[in-house]
């Protein structure tokens, strides 16, 4: 991209270079399927030929290569199988931990904020280890692993002037938005921008399979909803792909042969996150006379240092060293604190390229031969979905899980405390075929049982519960269910969130006229957020600036900067609200309930039901 861009993609270009896999390809590609070699290099040799087509007849470039006047280069084998749309974790948070650590004081106070599931297996451990100190740890640690995985931001002047259009201008800050974080740490507490950023636990995907035993048609229904972003170009399209031995429609994407969401003669698949922790930041003392040696097991052992040059729009070549310990690639030295930062992910690993297993998966004729290659499915982590015409459905967590003595929730020392056991049977995850209750649902929430045998490969963040307990609600009604109901609930509105939080309005007073009716319009409504509903507008509102002071009662002032909003679900916060306690006031209750009422009566004055109904 440096070479398109200019010197502000350099980083990009190095962390890209980093991350590279660098193990046997052949081995990689035949991971995939017993002819994966074949046929990767087979879809490059389409798609150069598609190149080659191209480039004889320029005008029919695609729009993206025109507008920044730029032509297509050749394809490898090595672009299909890159972990670049790696949906991976949790390294940003472990780096985000820290710096809350320092800016909290202390871990419990961590904790207090954080929700971590484990079920049965208690609470995890949040015990920095003396190597890692917070008051040390840089800002900019994860600067090139970012820059690897960031979405690229064009500019107006990256565009040939004749497709240049005026720069966008900046959106009005409104200050009340924010509530009492204020608007200029915003962005930084929403943990979207700079060092600080976490994953967001508030979105996500969900999918669900239901038996014929529920069905009106008697045969199973299969929905899948992956929530991914729509933009140009799309990240997945559809593909009706038909060969000797294939018979099999979805969506795939551009950089991958096969159809990772779909359907062939058997059955029907899908998938959407499940939580799995496949990396960690390792922390290394290195050596005070020789900077490229760490410590491993007492003793001094040299990085590999690779010699490397990205090309640089406008300037010569930029010639780089990238470096690498035992554990993978270094993304910060710090000389200064004699510290070194490198990476271990599960996904560099052979058979860690995002979805190309599902070559294995199309193929499947049955539900154990579909669980079969779900056991070459390494990155993401996924709940895969079956429903197939003899009537059976099956869900199986794929993934590649690190076994861990520790919770994977901080960076550890490089030094040889802290290796993983190997990695978990992909089917040795959570799974079940045909249970009694008729469906399966996911929605990237916690799925362990508590009884489950293999804590040492556990993820502890989780996504809000809220959607998928919706979906159980609709799915255990005992109805039975048609091709059209599933479409509306894959459009349902309902949230169970405002259904827990509206009735904190009931009894707390309200001073504001127009405010006490919109109150009164809330309490009355059916909690769907439904576009053209006053209701709905009024509660998102509310529950912005609700969310908002909440944060701010429990994060510090002064530790605002380092610890991200979203570092704190909505399920914490529910929580907090159901059951105050002295962090609110002396009187817990009051206090809460002048928090609520302040909250909502700044939310409905900024809407236009209360600009209407007001009688100034």
């Amino acid at each position: 991209m440096a070479e398109i861009l200019g010197p502000r993609e350099l980083n990009r270009d190095i962390g890209t270079r980093l991350h590279r896999f660098r193990g046997n390809l052949d081995a990689e590609l035949n991971h995939y399927h017993p002819r994966g070699k074949q046929i990767v290099e087979a879809y490059v040799r389409g798609v150069n030929a598609y190149v080659d087509e191209a480039m004889r007849t320029p005008a029919s470039l695609p729009l993206e290569f025109k507008m920044l006047g730029i032509t297509p280069g050749k394809w490898t084998p090595e672009v299909v199988i890159s972990r670049h749309q790696a949906l991976t974790s949790n390294v940003p948070n472990e780096a985000t931990h820290v710096r809350a650590i320092g800016a909290l004081g202390s871990s419990e106070k961590l904790r207090e904020l954080l929700w971590l599931q484990a079920g049965q297996a208690g609470e995890p451990s949040l015990e920095l280890d003396p190597l890692i100190d917070p008051k040390t740890f840089p800002a900019d640690v994860l600067k090139l692993y970012n820059a690897f995985r960031d979405p690229i931001d064009f500019r107006p002047e990256d565009v040939v002037p004749a497709y240049r259009s005026q720069p966008r201008l900046a959106p009005a800050v409104d200050a009340s938005t924010h509530g009492a974080l204020g608007a200029e740490a915003t962005a930084k507490a929403a943990g979207t921008v700079g060092p600080n950023r976490v994953v967001d636990t508030d979105i996500g995907s969900n999918n669900w399979i239901v038996s014929g035993s529920r069905t009106q048609s008697t045969m199973p229904i299969m929905a899948n909803d992956p929530h991914r972003v729509i933009e140009a170009p799309s990240l997945r399209y559809w593909v009706h792909l038909v060969a000797p031995g294939w018979n099999v429609i979805g969506g795939g994407e551009p950089v991958l042969p096969g159809v990772s969401i779909g359907h062939n003669e058997y059955g029907a698949w899908g998938l959407t996150i499940f939580g799995t922790d496949s990396e960690d930041l390792m922390v290394y003392e290195t050596n005070p006379a020789v900077p490229n040696e760490y410590r491993y097991q007492g003793r001094w052992e040299a990085m590999r240092v690779v010699a490397d040059t990205v090309p640089v729009k406008g300037q010569p070549d930029a010639r780089v060293e990238l470096k690498f310990t035992r554990h993978g690639p270094v993304l910060h030295e710090d000389r200064a604190n004699r510290r070194a930062y490198a990476l271990r992910a599960a996904w560099m690993e052979t058979g860690g390229a995002p979805y190309l297993a599902s070559l294995r998966m199309n193929q499947a004729r049955t539900w154990d031969e579909f669980r079969d290659a779900c056991a070459y499915n390494r990155m993401p982590s996924e709940n895969m979905i079956w429903a197939d015409k003899t009537g059976t459905i099956g869900w199986q967590a794929a993934g590649i899980a690190p076994l861990r003595s520790w919770s994977g929730l901080l960076p550890v020392p490089g030094d040889g405390r802290f290796e993983w056991d190997g990695y978990l049977p992909i089917t040795a995850l959570p799974h079940e075929t045909n249970p009694e209750r008729g469906f399966v649902a996911t929605a990237n929430h916690y799925l362990y049982p508590n009884d489950y045998p293999y804590p040492q490969a556990r993820h502890y963040t989780w996504a809000d519960p809220y959607r998928a307990h919706r979906i159980e609600e609709v799915l255990n009604s005992g109805r039975r269910f048609s091709v059209g109901e599933m479409t509306r609930l894959q459009n349902d509105d309902l949230s169970i969130a405002a259904r827990v939080i509206v009735p904190l309005l009931r009894d707390i007073p309200i001073d504001n006229p127009a405010a006490a009716k919109a109150r009164d319009l809330v309490l009355q409504w059916d909690f769907v957020l439904d576009k053209n509903s006053s209701a709905a507008a009024v509660y998102e509102l509310f529950s912005r600036r609700l969310f908002a002071a909440v944060r701010a009662v429990v994060i510090p002032a002064a530790a605002r900067v380092e610890v991200p909003g979203n570092l704190i679900s909505t399920k914490r916060i529910i929580d907090w609200l159901w059951a105050p306690d002295g962090r609110f006031g002396a009187d817990p209750t009051k206090a809460r309930d002048t928090l609520v009422a302040t909250a909502f009566e700044s939310g409905c004055l900024m809407s236009a039901w209360c600009s209407f109904s007001s009688p100034h």
